[in-house]
């Protein structure tokens, strides 16, 4: 765990503050400091980094992986590749274009390498979502029941671009109250989890998930040490059901790679839907449940993998960013692994 404080100070950075001037190595640092932008299951912010002149490593830590929540890592890779999305989105506002290399993480190689070259993308990501870095922030609210235009569901289902990766956006209501009695059951089993609750208690209380240190200190005795399962499946089935469309994304394998193409494919969905005034907010814990993510599967219709869900919709209610530790947390040093 990082031994710096966190803090909000991170998402004030400037464009204006690229340093134009600086070596590749100092403007590949730079834009790290939009991959810490990056949405991750209960902002454990699971990533390391390493800059060598225009090349950077990006690794998973697995000293913030969620065993309890996550054993087989699928959030920590989808984590990982919000960052790695991040990180590319912002290379190609500032004149790169990125090349990601995906490594297999059982061979001891990083989860990806991004070199930056010169610009010659023949198709760039949309220029909306680097303003999005900035801006984008999950919402826990009841939905307005509102769906989003036809032209904005098409733009979504069209930026995601990896092959491997489908975009499912279900608005049918008997399918949305089968994907929220899974939740339901989901959270109930969760909350029955002692190892569950004192993880999840752990990161509420570090601060993590934005709340001032006494409000964080009691949630975290709260989701510890009380029986809320009941309480926590009701919240989140009416949250589901309240939205007008619940996102799955789903993948033909199920390997690490698949799982950072998904985190790079839902940075972008969320970008573009901030952008357009749509609130996303990740809801993780059905797929937490290997019968329950076979289970979603069936209520899509599918013989893909849920990798990740979402709900989609409109809120009035402002959202205030969560902290993060500062980018210097997340810096190794290049020369003790080469």
């Amino acid at each position: 765990m990082p031994a710096a404080a966190l803090t909000r100070s991170v998402w004030d950075v400037g464009a204006d503050d690229f340093p134009t001037d600086g070596s590749i190595e100092d403007q590949a640092t730079f834009l790290l400091r939009y991959a810490i932008l990056a949405p991750s299951s209960h902002n454990s912010q699971p990533w390391t980094f390493e800059v060598g002149g225009d090349e950077i490593r990006i690794d998973a830590d697995e000293s913030r992986w969620l065993d309890a929540a996550d054993p087989d890592r699928r959030e920590l890779y989808i984590s990982v590749g919000c960052a790695v999305e991040n990180y590319c989105i912002a290379a190609e506002h500032f004149g790169f274009e990125p090349k990601v290399e995906y490594h297999d993480p059982e061979s001891g190689d990083f989860v990806a390498t991004v070199t930056l070259a010169e610009s010659e993308s023949a198709n760039p990501r949309p220029s909306d979502l680097f303003d999005a870095l900035t801006t984008r922030a999950t919402s826990h609210e009841v939905f307005e029941n509102r769906p989003p235009e036809t032209e904005t569901r098409e733009q979504l289902e069209d930026i995601v671009r990896e092959a491997s990766v489908t975009l499912h956006l279900v608005d049918d209501p008997e399918a949305k109250v089968g994907i929220s009695e899974l939740q339901a059951e989901a959270d109930r089993l969760q909350m029955d989890d002692p190892e569950y609750r004192a993880e999840l208690g752990h990161w509420i209380g570090n601060g993590a998930l934005g709340s001032s240190w006494l409000a964080a200190r009691i949630g975290q005795a709260v989701v510890t040490h009380l029986d809320i399962g009941d309480r926590e499946a009701k919240q989140n089935s009416k949250l589901i059901q309240s939205a007008p469309v619940v996102g799955v994304l789903t993948t033909e394998t199920d390997d690490p790679v698949a799982r950072v193409r998904t985190g790079q494919a839902f940075e972008r969905i969320a970008l573009l839907a901030n952008s357009e005034g749509i609130a996303v907010h990740p809801m993780s814990q059905t797929l937490e449940r290997p019968e329950m993510r076979a289970q979603l599967a069936e209520v899509l219709g599918t013989t893909e993998n849920p990798q990740h869900l979402f709900r989609l919709g409109y809120t009035d209610a402002e959202v205030d960013h969560t902290p993060r530790w500062p980018l210097e947390a997340f810096l190794a040093d290049r020369r003790d692994h080469d």
